[in-house]
């Protein structure tokens, strides 16, 4: 961790065809509202926000780069100066609402006669189970790695219709 806090955060995907990447990268900076700041020969540096909208503060600034493997694939890396995750206390607070249901859900037997109870017992539970089926996702990485994911994506799908 450096100093400020900030963690860097480096994403890599191998097996994505190299023709037209520099193309698609340009094309998936606009269409994700950043900004290309610099370009050498394998490697682009630009500017991703935050958040999408009109009042998106701040931004992420990636450099993605890619080296030659066999056969016109190519090994792509996206380095971010900072990690991009969902806030920490936002996660642990969902999942605390989870266990406060879940218990509410768990002791209601035990009071039969409290109607009102028996209400928060069932809401409660319906709150435990929809933080776990939220918790069953993997998180991903925020921003930078779907900006990764699509650019191997759609350098796949071009690489298809080429072929057909």
């Amino acid at each position: 961790m450096t100093e400020s806090g900030v963690r860097p955060v480096e994403f890599t995907e191998d097996r994505i065809p190299r023709e037209g990447i520099e193309e698609t990268i340009s094309d998936l900076v606009d269409l994700f509202g950043g900004e290309m700041m610099g370009s050498r020969e394998n490697e682009r540096r630009f500017t991703l926000p935050l958040r999408r909208g009109i009042a998106a503060a701040g931004g992420i600034e990636c450099t993605v780069s890619w080296t030659a493997a066999e056969d016109g694939q190519a090994v792509v890396t996206l380095n971010c100066n900072r990690d991009v995750d969902a806030p920490k206390a936002q996660r642990v607070a969902f999942l605390v609402a989870g266990v406060i249901g879940s218990f509410l859900f768990m002791i209601w037997p035990f009071f039969i006669h409290s109607r009102e109870l028996g209400t928060l017992a069932w809401i409660g539970g319906l709150v435990a189970l929809a933080v776990y089926l939220l918790t069953l996702r993997k998180t991903s990485g925020g921003i930078a790695y779907d900006f990764l994911q699509r650019l191997a994506r759609n350098q796949r799908g071009r690489e298809v219709a080429a072929e057909s």
